[in-house]
């Protein structure tokens, strides 16, 4: 848990900053139009547009850094097809941010002297930095993708923004274990614990063998858990704290 030592550290603040946050005032009312537009005939990528909503919704980085493609704000969502889903998880997994908080994190462990069947040197930080990004990879398509679009559920998570605080505590903190079914409604998140199973399975098969068999797996599969809920916390309170800032 030491390499996720900055998300803890921002939860507390997020937190006490978001109780505090005062709205924005509103823009004001610009002038009138003088003339009313004449009506146009919409094109094809408009009324694929209006068909799908979700294509249209901006995802701004958080703290103009983190990537937010995984986040909605939509209160009335469409379901994702199968081709959305794999592009979701194929842009989150080559983002930028991802690749470096992935090298910083290869960095830590070895500080650290995690998986230390690795060794240390310019060697074994390959090797922790080729594991980190395969992880991501593996964790994104299993969960995001594979078992998202077998079992017709939402990998996303929609942000309430707004709300009692503990409405919006709980819904970040449920999220791991309770998702959005394509049709609607909710459901156990079956394809996100089907996912990180798989994913930590799959790592057996490169990680030192000290790190390998059942018990290291299922470690590995629980300490997600608590993870995820800190990065549901950071989408659900971090625009407000990015609007306190401004």
């Amino acid at each position: 848990m030491r390499i996720h030592f900055f998300y803890f550290l921002s939860v507390p603040l997020l937190l006490s900053s978001v109780v505090r946050a005062q709205e924005s005032p509103s823009n004001p009312l610009e002038e009138a139009q003088k003339a009313k537009p004449a009506e146009t005939v919409p094109t094809a990528q408009q009324v694929a547009l209006a068909q799908n909503p979700g294509l249209q919704e901006e995802h701004p980085r958080l703290f103009w850094i983190i990537p937010t493609y995984r986040v909605s704000d939509s209160k009335a969502p469409l379901s994702m097809s199968t081709p959305e889903k794999f592009r979701l998880f194929a842009r989150n997994t080559i983002d930028p941010f991802t690749i470096s908080y992935t090298a910083l994190t290869a960095g830590i462990k070895q500080a650290d002297n995690r998986l230390s069947g690795y060794g240390q040197g310019a060697a074994g930080y390959g090797k922790r930095l080729g594991a980190g990004l395969a992880n991501e990879a593996s964790a994104g398509f299993f969960r995001g993708f594979l078992f998202a679009s077998l079992l017709h559920q939402d990998p996303r998570y929609f942000r309430q923004g707004s709300g009692p605080l503990k409405n919006r505590l709980d819904h970040a903190m449920i999220r791991p274990v309770v998702t959005r079914k394509d049709s609607g409604g909710r459901a156990f998140n079956w394809s996100g614990v089907l996912g990180s199973i798989a994913a930590s399975s799959l790592s057996n098969a490169y990680y030192p063998a000290t790190d390998r068999g059942v018990g290291p797996t299922f470690r590995r599969v629980a300490t997600g858990i608590p993870i995820s809920v800190i990065y549901n916390l950071i989408h659900e309170f971090g625009p407000d704290l990015e609007r306190k800032f401004r």
